[in-house]
């Protein structure tokens, strides 16, 4: 009689509510397509700004740093501000920066631009996912792939267009800044009249206390930390080759704006839409055979990309790097999970937090890192190390981690 219910109370699920999750989806696709369009213009910017292809990488992921420095604050400040007020904040700041990074006339303009839009898209994200959880907690797994879906899909609009305004407005890498931009600030309007604060509040049991119960716990639950490692292990690759993979190939592999625009789109757009269902997998199966699995198909993806396809192969490209991104993005959803499987409830939300602060951290640190050795011994080596080794380093983490799947741990016990 429950679970009939359930039924009907799902599917009688008022319009405002569908409309509420509707206008988070959206939010979260222009959120993605401001990200990941700024790695298609950074030859572009390179050249105008003359610099150093350490800079290069620096400015590439410097916005993971804003994140990370955010995240914690962002949950804390939406429970006092209104989760509304951080919402409008953070679309509207996203699409001011993105404005604002065209009038950089140096390396440090350019990357305090980029610092602040990291803080406005992390504001965002967190509270993002506070407000889908509140809005609907009986069905958290559908609306975390409702979400990753519009992810993907602005990940793979926002590039593709960005490297088509390259090709078609030679030399003006501002052209599709400046209307990504616009059109995310008029989203955030549409944002303000279309959120109800009766749904985007509902839910502030996030205490104070809290922040030291997950800090406690990330001290002392070992499966949290493997799970901090994971996530970290994946995010390097993952961002080193958003920010600087487009300006590699695009110098090294003869790729033109547009050729880049939808190559990277396909990873880090297309790529994401099976987590869903490999994120279910980890479910039935276990998270250490799907995370190893996924890491050694990474490794050869990112192998014959590298060293084997060329830019005459172009469909074939375009094919192993869906292959790529599909492994990417599951991992870094992975990741999440494997730390929260262990943790209380009431400390998954700030536990999640915490795992992407460390995240978000060390990926920033991915971007100059693939300078200083694309620099010292070429962008090949540079590949090889920041996507290929790290995978590998996953693939020996699957094995000696612990199972935390609580289906599997529950089988093993029967």
């Amino acid at each position: 009689m429950n679970e009939i219910s359930a039924e009907k109370k799902f599917l009688n699920i008022p319009r405002i509510i569908w409309l509420q999750l509707l206008l988070l989806a959206l939010g979260y696709a222009f959120y993605s397509a401001n990200r990941l369009a700024f790695g298609i213009g950074l030859k572009s910017i390179a050249k105008q700004l003359t610099l150093t292809v350490v800079q290069v990488g620096i400015l590439g992921t410097i916005f993971t740093l804003g994140q990370a420095l955010i995240d914690i604050p962002a949950g804390y400040l939406a429970d006092r501000l209104g989760r509304k007020k951080m919402l409008l904040t953070g679309m509207l700041c996203i699409g001011v920066t993105t404005i604002a990074v065209t009038t950089s006339n140096s390396f440090i303009s350019a990357a305090i631009w980029r610092f602040l839009f990291g803080t406005s898209e992390g504001m965002w994200n967190i509270v993002m996912y506070s407000v889908a959880g509140s809005i609907f907690p009986a069905s958290r797994a559908m609306l975390n792939g409702l979400m990753m879906s519009f992810y993907s899909l602005g990940a793979y609009l926002g590039p593709s267009y960005y490297g088509w305004t390259l090709d078609t407005h030679p030399g003006n890498w501002q052209f599709g800044f400046l209307t990504m931009g616009a059109a995310t600030i008029v989203f955030g309007v549409i944002l303000w009249r279309g959120l109800k604060v009766q749904y985007t509040d509902t839910s502030k049991d996030i205490k104070s206390m809290h922040i030291v119960d997950a800090f406690r716990t990330v001290s002392n639950n070992r499966c949290v930390w493997y799970g901090v490692v994971l996530s970290v292990l994946n995010i390097i690759p993952y961002w080193s080759f958003a920010s600087m993979g487009p300006y590699l190939f695009m110098t090294y592999k003869g790729f033109s704006a547009t050729e880049a625009g939808q190559f990277f789109g396909i990873v880090y757009g297309i790529g994401g839409m099976s987590s869903v269902l490999l994120g279910h997998s980890a479910d039935k199966i276990g998270r250490k055979p799907v995370v190893f699995a996924l890491a050694a198909l990474n490794l050869v993806s990112a192998f014959l990309i590298f060293h084997i396809l060329n830019h005459s192969n172009l469909v074939l490209l375009y094919i192993v790097a869906g292959i790529l991104g599909i492994g990417l993005h599951a991992i870094y959803i992975l990741g999440y999970t494997v730390g929260q499987d262990t943790v209380a409830p009431q400390q998954v939300g700030l536990t999640t937090g915490l795992v992407g602060a460390c995240m978000y951290f060390s990926s920033f640190f991915s971007g100059p890192m693939t300078g200083y050795l694309t620099a010292g011994f070429g962008h090949l080596v540079a590949l090889d190390v920041v996507v290929i080794a790290f995978q590998f380093g996953i693939m020996i983490l699957a094995l000696i981690m612990p199972e935390t799947c609580m289906h599997k741990i529950k089988s093993k016990k029967d």
